[in-house]
């Protein structure tokens, strides 16, 4: 992986780690953010939220059930505990992953809950009137320790899982602004909640999600998506991504071929989570036997995602462009919240305006 996108997927990482995705944006982009109209939101009625924090117990149970957990090879095992793991079975090493993050659920604080809940109950109304799907939809959060899954925020099943740095933040985020009574106004920490809540609903409403990803981002899904032995070694299972099975046609950016974007492992015997990621364009082929992976030399033919020409520049917010469903989490907490003062004129956002207006009535 390149310099560019080491740089690239860790800043996209830690950015959404500290909570901070649509402030650094609308920083990068020259403009303060335009909040929504205070009428508009105090115009519609809206209910309470649901919002729920698992115990630590519950929090292992639900992690357990997960069947996320069936789809991961050695290297990712390895890099999600942190153990080589020598003359161990793979299903023996994907229970140790499920023990190891079981064990690493952690309660939350009074503090902790007050925070999340107050960031989420200042943006109901706001919910209501531009997303009233995710309005509706309950809230229910894990608390992990940092040491698991890279200490990146995810969802798994119904919850958002959030690591243990996150969560202090929002806590001492609330209490700072309460302090200096900019609590009833701050947009600070709506982005990460939106984007993680994007992914439960991708979860229950699949066949929705795919006509966003299908004729606002121009992906094309292939049935059976392609697979090699090396890929599949090499794998790092998203849990907001579990299915790598979108095609996207370079035709549109002005290339040839396909490619099939990926997330995967350096070629280490011990990867590090976040840090050994690379996020790939792997060609893919479209043949009358279906569609295939082209190898060469038996691993699979990839370029780097920031090395592609036009693929970046095609969607609104590139930081995670290496999965359909994390390009649709960015664009909708972003379109949602009107963050940053131009979300509206970026590549793409008029087709996803208008698949929202529908989609998440």
């Amino acid at each position: 992986m390149n310099d560019i996108n080491r740089r690239r997927l860790l800043c996209g990482a830690l950015r959404i780690m500290a909570g901070t995705a649509s402030m650094s944006l609308a920083s990068r982009a020259g403009a303060s953010t335009r909040e929504p109209s205070v009428a508009t939101e105090r115009n519609v009625a809206a209910s309470p939220p649901r919002v729920t924090f698992l115990s630590p117990e519950a929090a292992a149970a639900a992690l357990a059930v997960d069947r996320y957990y069936d789809g991961m090879d050695m290297l990712d095992v390895r890099a999600r505990v942190k153990r080589s793991l020598p003359a161990t079975s793979l299903p023996d090493a994907r229970a140790a992953v499920r023990d190891y993050e079981a064990g690493a659920t952690l309660p939350f604080t009074d503090d902790e809950r007050t925070a999340i809940r107050s960031v989420i109950e200042r943006m109901q109304a706001l919910l209501a009137a531009r997303a009233p799907l995710y309005a509706r939809t309950p809230w229910s959060f894990i608390k992990l320790d940092d040491r698991a899954e890279g200490g990146l925020p995810h969802t798994r099943g119904s919850h958002i899982v959030l690591p243990s740095s996150t969560v202090e933040k929002y806590a001492r985020r609330h209490q700072e602004m309460r302090s200096n009574g900019t609590l009833a106004t701050s947009p600070r920490g709506r982005n990460l909640l939106l984007h993680e809540q994007t992914h439960v609903l991708e979860r229950t409403n699949p066949l929705l999600f795919d006509t966003l990803i299908v004729d606002a981002f121009g992906f094309t899904r292939m049935t059976p998506a392609p697979a090699t032995p090396w890929l599949t070694a090499h794998a790092v299972i998203n849990p907001d991504g579990p299915d790598v099975v979108w095609a996207f046609d370079l035709a549109q950016v002005g290339g040839v071929g396909w490619i099939m974007p990926d997330l995967i492992f350096a070629d280490v015997p011990d990867p590090r989570m976040p840090e050994d990621f690379q996020t790939v364009g792997i060609d893919v082929a479209k043949t009358p036997d279906g569609w295939k992976i082209v190898e060469e030399n038996g691993q699979p033919q990839r370029r780097d995602l920031s090395k592609i020409p036009g693929f970046d520049a095609f969607f609104p917010f590139p930081d995670q462009d290496f999965h359909p469903n994390e390009i649709a989490a960015e664009a909708l907490s972003h379109w949602i919240l009107q963050d940053p003062h131009d979300v509206d004129e970026r590549p793409r956002m008029a087709a996803v305006a208008a698949w929202a207006e529908w989609a998440l009535a």
